[in-house]
C-alpha cells in the first residue's frame, strides 16, 4: 500500500482509506443489505492490506458509525489513523467543544487525528470554529484540523483563521466525473501543501461498472441520485467502455482504475466507501501500480464529455416517491 503525509502534519495515511457514511446508516442498507458482521471483517481485512485511514462523521449514522469504528479498532488502535467530522450545525465555540467530546466518547479514544468541519456554515464565523479546532489541539484532544466541503475563498478564510496552526486537508466529493476541484481548489491545496481527501471517489459506484439502465441500485441515496435513472446510466456508456478496457489491459477491475486515476495524484487521498471485506481488497488492488499517460488522456477526454440530465431522472424521482 502507498502512504502519503497529511497536509504538512507528519501524520502518515494510506493513499486508499475507508469510507464510513454507509456504516449505521439505514439509507444505505444497513441491517438490510450488510450488518457490522460485514463491517467489522471488512476493517480487519484493511489493516492486513495495509488500509490505515478511517474517515467517518458524527452525522453518520446519528452516530453509529462512531460507534461501530470504537468496536472494530478495539486492540487496533496504534495502528489507525482516525478522521471524523462536526455537523455544521456545531460549529460555533462552546458546541464544537462539546460535539469533539461526543465523538471522542462514541470512538472511545483520547485523542482524534483528523477533526473536519463537515461542511461549512455561513452564519457562524469561521475565526470562532478555528478558535476551538486550535483550543482541541492545545488541549491534546485533536492532532491535526480539516475540512470538507469548502471552495477556495472559504479555504483561504480557514487558513488565515488557523494560523499558526496548520490547515491539514480538504475533504470534498472529486471523481472521474465530479472535477470541478481542478479549476482552483487542487491547484491552490497543492501549492499549500493541503491534502485532498476524496470522498464519493467511485461516483457512487457509477464507476464499478456494476449498474446499468438494467440493473439499477437498491440503496434509497443511489436511488434518488438523478445520476441513476435509466437515461444517465445510458450516457455512461463511453466512460465504463474506457475504464473496462483499461482494467483488462492491467488484469484490474475498472473501480480500480478509478481509483487509480485519482490517487496517480501525490496530494490526494481516496476514501471509498466500505460495506465487506471485497469491497476492500478491490479497493486496495488500486495502489502500487501505475496508468500510462496515453491511458490518463484518454480517460481525461472521455470522462469530460459526459453531460448528465436532470429532466430525465423526473420518473425516476416519481417511482421512488411512490415505493417502486
Amino acid at each position: 500500500m502507498e502512504f502519503r503525509e497529511l497536509g504538512k502534519s507528519g501524520i502518515k495515511v494510506s493513499a486508499i482509506g475507508i469510507g464510513t457514511w454507509q456504516w449505521g446508516s439505514r439509507e444505505w442498507g444497513w441491517g438490510r443489505l450488510y450488518g457490522k458482521k460485514d463491517l467489522l471483517d471488512a476493517f480487519k481485512k484493511a489493516l492486513e492490506v495495509g488500509i490505515n485511514f478511517i474517515d467517518t462523521a458524527e452525522i453518520y449514522g446519528n452516530g453509529r458509525s462512531e460507534q461501530i469504528i470504537s468496536e472494530a479498532i478495539r486492540g487496533y488502535r496504534e495502528q489507525v489513523i482516525i478522521a471524523t467530522k462536526v455537523s455544521p450545525l456545531n460549529l460555533s465555540y462552546g458546541r464544537i467543544l462539546r460535539a469533539a467530546n461526543r465523538s471522542l466518547q462514541r470512538l472511545g479514544v483520547d485523542v482524534i487525528d483528523l477533526y473536519q468541519v463537515h461542511w461549512p456554515n455561513p452564519l457562524v464565523p469561521i475565526s470562532r470554529t478555528m478558535r476551538a479546532m486550535k483550543k482541541l489541539v492545545q488541549d491534546g484532544k485533536v492532532r491535526c484540523v480539516g475540512i470538507s466541503n469548502f471552495g477556495l475563498e472559504r479555504m483561504k478564510s480557514v487558513h488565515a483563521s488557523l494560523a499558526p496552526l496548520e490547515l491539514a486537508s480538504n475533504q470534498v466529493r472529486y471523481n472521474l466525473l465530479d472535477r470541478r476541484i481542478e479549476a482552483d481548489v487542487l491547484p491552490y491545496a497543492r501549492k499549500e501543501k493541503v491534502s485532498i481527501i476524496a470522498y464519493s471517489p467511485l461516483a457512487q459506484a457509477l464507476l464499478t461498472g456494476k449498474y446499468t439502465a438494467r440493473n439499477r441500485p437498491s440503496s434509497l441515496v443511489q436511488r434518488i441520485n438523478f445520476r441513476f435513472s435509466p437515461g444517465n446510466l445510458t450516457r455512461l456508456t463511453d466512460i465504463s467502455r474506457v475504464l473496462s478496457e483499461t482494467a483488462q489491459t492491467h488484469g484490474k477491475t475498472p473501480s480500480q482504475v478509478a481509483l487509480n486515476w485519482l490517487i496517480r495524484d501525490e496530494d490526494v487521498i481516496a476514501i471509498p466507501g466500505v460495506k465487506g471485506s471485497q469491497h476492500v481488497i478491490d479497493n486496495a488492488g488500486a495502489a502500487d501500480w501505475k496508468l500510462t499517460d496515453a491511458e490518463i488522456q484518454r480517460m481525461d477526454r472521455v470522462s469530460t464529455e459526459v453531460q448528465f440530465s436532470r429532466l430525465s431522472a423526473l420518473p425516476n424521482y416519481l417511482r421512488v416517491l411512490m415505493g417502486r
